[in-house]
C-alpha cells in the first residue's frame, strides 16, 4: 500500500509537466547583453552514456576537428548517478542508483514500481519536499543551467531515442543562446546518449554525435559576436555488448544457487545464521551492490564469485601478514572462489601495497617486483599510467574507492562486476517489454568496454587519459560556475589528483 501511494504521488506531481517546457522558455528569453562583458563563453555539455568508442568513430567521420580527446576513467561501478555526483563533487547520493540499502533504517528502497517512476520521471525541483529522501532528485542537476527539455523528457526519450536527442539538442541551443547574453560559463546535461546507448547501437550514437558537431559549429555560425568554447564529458562509456534474454538475469536466483541467502533486510540476514546479503538490483546494468553483516562479508564475495555472471566480485579485505604497515587499508578482488587480487593503500603517503605473489597477469595489469621481493610500493601515478588501457583501466583506485563514501552515502560491502553478456535485469516494465528492453548494450562492470567515457574540448590540451575525479581541476571555469549556482562542492576521494606531467 505504501508503495502504491508513492507511485500515485510521483503520477500526480507529473501533472504539471507542461510547465517544464514554458519555465525553459522564459529562463532562456535572451537579454540583450554586451558581447564585451562576457566575449567568450564556456560552454561544459554532461552527456550520459558518452563512450570514447563512440566519439572515437564519429572523429574519423570528421567530427569535432581540431578538438582535444582524452579518455575518461569513471568510478566503478560505472553508473550515471553516483558517476555524476563523483565527477561534479557534488552531495552525495543514497546509493549507486535510486535503488539503494539504508542500513540506517535497515530497508532496500525503490526497487520495484516506485524505483521505475523515480528513475523515469524525477521529483520535480520546485516539489522535493513533498516527497520523502528517498526519492529526491540527485543534487548534481543543480549543477547544470540546463538538464531537461521538459518534465517528462526521460520518458519520451526511452519511446524515440534519436527524436529525444535531438529535440534536447533544440532545447540546449535555445538554452545557451539565452544564458550566453550574460554568463560567462554554461553548464547543460543530456540523458538521451545512454539511451540511445542501451536500446539502439553504436553506429546510431555516432551518426547523432556527428550531428551534434555540425549543430555546434552552426551555432557559433548564428552567433560571430562571441567565442564559444565547448568542453564535453560523460559519466560512463557503453560496452557494445548485446545482452540475450537467458542472460539478463536477477542475480539473487545464482546467488541462492552458491549458499547465499538472499534478503532484504539485515534482520532477515541475522535470521539465516549463515552468508545472506542484500543484493540491490539496479537498472539494466552490469553489476550488483550486496550488502552484508562485516562477519560474513568476504565469505558473501568470495561465494557470490562462483556465481556464472560473476566476472570479479571487489571487498574489503585483510593483511596477509607481517612485514606490511598496520594503517594499510586491504582490498580483495574474488574470481571463481579464488583471491584474484589483495592489495593495500596507505592513505598518509597515497601508496598502494601489493604483494608478489598475486598473479597481476591474469587480470591484465602489468606491475613488476624487486628479484625476491614479496611486495611492491607503487605510487597512484604509476599504477594509474600501467592500466589506463588495460582491460581493467585504473584498477587500483578505482576497486579501493568504490566501498567508500563519497559520492555514495551507504556504499556496498561487495560489488559483484559481470561478465559479457550478462545484464542485471533491473526493473520489468509491465506490458511495455522483457528481457530484450534497453539490452543492446550496458555499462557499470569494472572492464573498461562499459566504463571508458570521453572528455573532449576545445579549451586546452590534455592528458591522454584523464581520472574522471579530476575534471574539475582540469577546468575550474567549470567549478567557478557551479559555485555561482550556490552548489557547495566536496572534496572528492583521498589521493584522487594526478600528476599528469609525470605521466607524460
Amino acid at each position: 500500500m505504501r508503495r502504491l501511494a508513492l507511485a500515485l504521488a510521483l503520477l500526480m506531481l507529473a501533472g504539471p509537466a507542461c510547465d517544464w517546457e514554458h519555465a525553459a522558455l522564459m529562463n532562456s528569453i535572451p537579454i540583450k547583453g554586451k558581447p564585451s562583458v562576457n566575449p567568450t563563453v564556456h560552454v561544459f555539455l554532461g552527456f550520459d552514456g558518452l563512450s570514447h568508442s563512440a566519439v572515437t568513430k564519429a572523429r574519423e567521420r570528421g567530427a569535432f576537428s581540431g578538438w582535444n580527446l582524452s579518455r575518461f576513467i569513471p568510478m566503478f561501478p560505472a553508473t550515471s548517478d553516483a558517476s555524476w555526483t563523483r565527477i561534479l563533487h557534488t552531495g552525495r547520493f543514497a546509493g549507486y542508483e535510486y535503488g539503494h540499502y539504508d542500513p540506517r533504517h535497515d530497508a532496500l528502497y525503490n526497487t520495484a514500481v516506485e524505483g521505475l517512476l523515480v528513475h523515469a520521471i524525477p521529483p520535480l525541483d520546485s516539489l522535493a519536499h513533498l516527497l520523502p529522501e528517498k526519492v529526491r532528485a540527485p543534487v548534481y542537476y543543480e549543477a547544470f543551467d540546463h538538464h531537461a527539455s521538459d518534465y517528462l523528457s526521460s520518458v519520451w526519450s526511452y519511446e524515440r531515442p534519436v527524436f529525444g536527442w535531438y529535440r534536447s539538442l533544440d532545447h540546449l541551443f535555445v538554452a545557451l543562446a539565452g544564458r550566453s547574453e550574460k554568463q560567462h560559463t554554461f553548464s547543460a546535461y543530456v540523458l538521451e546518449g545512454d539511451v540511445i546507448g542501451h536500446m539502439l547501437s553504436e553506429e546510431d550514437f555516432v551518426d547523432v554525435l556527428v550531428a551534434l558537431s555540425e549543430r555546434i559549429q552552426e551555432f557559433k555560425r548564428r552567433h560571430p559576436e562571441r567565442t564559444f568554447v565547448f568542453t564535453l564529458f560523460g559519466d560512463h562509456g557503453m560496452d557494445s555488448v548485446r545482452k540475450p534474454p537467458p542472460y539478463v538475469m536477477d542475480l539473487r536466483n545464482q546467488l541462492r544457487t552458491v549458499g547465499i541467502t538472499p534478503v532484504d533486510t539485515f534482520g532477515q540476514a541475522d535470521a539465516v545464521g549463515g552468508p545472506a546479503a542484500v543484493a540491490v538490483l539496479h537498472t539494466r546494468v552490469t553489476y550488483v551492490a550486496l550488502h552484508a553483516r562485516p562477519q560474513w562479508a568476504m565469505e558473501v564475495a568470495r561465494r557470490a564469485s562462483t556465481a556464472p555472471a560473476a566476472d570479479l566480485v571487489i571487498a574489503r579485505g585483510v593483511s596477509p601478514g607481517s612485514g606490511y604497515p598496520e594503517d594499510l587499508e586491504w582490498v580483495d578482488a574474488w574470481r571463481e572462489g579464488a583471491l584474484a587480487a589483495r592489495f593495500g593503500y596507505q592513505r598518509s603517503t597515497d601508496t598502494y601495497w601489493l604483494p608478489a605473489n598475486m598473479n597481476w597477469a591474469a587480470l591484465d595489469l602489468p606491475v613488476t617486483f624487486e628479484p625476491g621481493a614479496e611486495s611492491g610500493v607503487f605510487s597512484d601515478e604509476t599504477l594509474f599510467a600501467a592500466t589506463a588501457e588495460r582491460t581493467y583501466p585504473d584498477f587500483f583506485f578505482r576497486a579501493r574507492t568504490s566501498l567508500e563514501p563519497i559520492s555514495v552515502e551507504f556504499p556496498a560491502d561487495a560489488l559483484v562486476s559481470l561478465r559479457d553478456p550478462y545484464m542485471s535485469e533491473g526493473f520489468r516494465v509491465p506490458l511495455v517489454g522483457g528481457s530484450d528492453l534497453a539490452s543492446a548494450a550496458s555499462h557499470g562492470a569494472m572492464h573498461g568496454k562499459g566504463s571508458v567515457s570521453a572528455l573532449l574540448t576545445e579549451e586546452r590540451s590534455l592528458p591522454a587519459t584523464v581520472r574522471s575525479d579530476t575534471l574539475l581541476e582540469l577546468f575550474p571555469s567549470l567549478s567557478e560556475h557551479m559555485r555561482e549556482r550556490g552548489l557547495t562542492l566536496l572534496p572528492g576521494a583521498d589521493g584522487a589528483s594526478l600528476d599528469y606531467a609525470q605521466l607524460r
